[in-house]
């Protein structure tokens, strides 16, 4: 066998060890990814009816209770399970992707990567530990949401540092790390609802931490091996590639996903509400695992028809896939409203699942990897880190928004609520819209956009 082989579209050589014509790097981030996720999305599964039938009937012996229903401007007293939980849970789940801008800087102005993705994921392991001691259980999360904010974006830093600037094959790298994350994604539902089912809370949260120390490990062993790009010297970043035509499309692009975002996340919040028979039913938290597997179904075939079409000068830039993406999701949003309408509030299970779950995905197959991509090739040098983290800060502003959105499940009718949330998402299609003729002429945009 020979020692290399050549890639079709760069005509560089590659180790044959490398993942589908990839750097091999890329094979440890997509596993230290996966458990990572395993880990978010499994407690993420849980939390809502956790925090429902468990945390608040009792949350007077909860430590930082009142503290943090003050800060939301709720009473307890009057504000009923639903809203407080739906807020509560948009505000933890928003501020896991708040928190890597500031792991973001440390990495790149003073730690580098592996030093805090391995710091954040030890705070990750401890705060999963914590979650079934009640008392401690906001103090729980906030680890969780400290420690993620070391591990996020560095580690979709360091997927974009195995490629040098102008590689085409960066967003389908991107593509395949994204089916890490899914993984993981479609595995925690299914393991941590039949584990909660059948042994408990502490057993399912067991299994969440589990996750997290594998990936730790996974990292820690193998992490000498990948580049941990430092900051430049600051003179000599000065005349950045970046400017700020730069910074103004990954602004527009910034606020576009926050409104597409806003959409996914009802799937967790408003959408396991509609559907559930009760407030504490987990009977369908499995539904949360038919997205990721999409993604698993879905990316080999997309990566192989994008690698043929860029054999043929005609695939898509990325600019032209988050507009498809976008769009796609639109459809979805309003049939689903559509529906809902038809069939007088009641949710019809086949259809949720066909729309929501399935096609908000193929969507989202277009819009996350290449959205990722442009990220990093906009970053400023020395801000690699920090650009990944504004790309997970349009996760956190999307599930603060969900959150608060969410709160109004009740008080407005069923139809009228999808509406409403299909026409942010519109908005979301209009910014992509936007960017997409900017993107193409960006630095180090991708030759090819149709």
């Amino acid at each position: 066998m020979p020692d290399a082989m050549t890639d079709t579209m760069t005509g560089r050589a590659t180790s044959p060890r490398a993942l589908f014509g990839h750097p091999p790097g890329l094979m440890l981030l997509f596993l230290v990814e996966m458990w990572e996720r395993f880990s978010f999305y499994g407690m993420r599964t849980l939390l809502i009816v956790y925090l429902t039938a468990v945390v608040l009937p009792d949350a007077g012996h909860v430590a930082g209770y009142a503290t943090l229903c003050a800060l939301l401007h709720l009473d307890p007293a009057t504000a009923g399970p639903v809203r407080i939980s739906s807020e509560l849970y948009g505000l933890y789940s928003g501020c896991v992707y708040l928190t890597p801008l500031l792991g973001g800087l440390l990495a790149d102005r003073l730690f580098g990567k592996r030093a805090t993705i391995i710091a954040g994921g030890a705070l990750i392991v401890a705060g999963h530990l914590l979650l079934t001691t009640r008392h401690w259980f906001l103090a729980a999360l906030l680890l969780v949401v400290i420690g993620t904010g070391g591990v996020k974006g560095n580690i979709a830093a360091q997927v974009a540092d195995l490629y040098e600037p102008g590689d085409p094959r960066r967003e389908r790298g991107f593509s395949i790390f994204y089916v890490g994350i899914n993984v993981g994604a479609t595995a925690a539902p299914i393991v941590c609802s039949a584990l909660a089912g059948t042994l408990g809370w502490n057993a399912a949260f067991m299994a969440t931490s589990i996750g997290m120390i594998a990936g730790l490990a996974l990292y820690a062993f193998g992490a000498a091996h990948l580049p941990d790009r430092q900051a430049p010297d600051p003179a000599a970043a000065a005349p950045a590639r970046t400017g700020g035509g730069s910074f103004a499309i990954l602004a527009v692009l910034t606020l576009a996903a926050t409104f597409l975002w806003i959409s996914y996340e009802q799937q967790a919040n408003a959408l396991v509400r509609w559907m559930a028979a009760s407030p504490s039913d987990m009977g369908l938290a499995w539904l949360q695992a038919i997205p990721p597997a999409m993604v698993l179904c879905g990316t080999p075939l997309l990566t192989r028809h994008w690698s043929a079409r860029a054999r043929a000068g005609r695939e898509p830039g990325p600019g032209s896939k988050m507009l498809i993406g976008a769009a796609i999701v639109l459809v979805m949003q309003l049939l689903l409203a559509v529906l809902s309408l038809a069939g007088g509030g009641k949710a019809p299970p086949g259809w949720v699942v066909a729309l929501y779950f399935a096609g908000w995905e193929i969507g989202d197959l277009y819009f996350s990897p290449a959205a990722m991509g442009v990220f990093s090739r906009l970053a400023r040098p020395g801000f690699e880190a920090v650009t990944m983290a504004v790309w997970y800060l349009t996760v956190f502003a999307g599930n603060i928004a969900s959150g608060w959105i969410g709160g109004m499940w009740g008080s407005v009718g069923i139809s009228a609520y999808w509406f409403i949330v299909a026409a942010l998402t519109a908005v979301g299609v209009a910014g992509m819209a936007v960017c997409r003729p900017l993107i193409a002429r960006a630095p180090h945009a991708v030759p090819q956009d149709a």
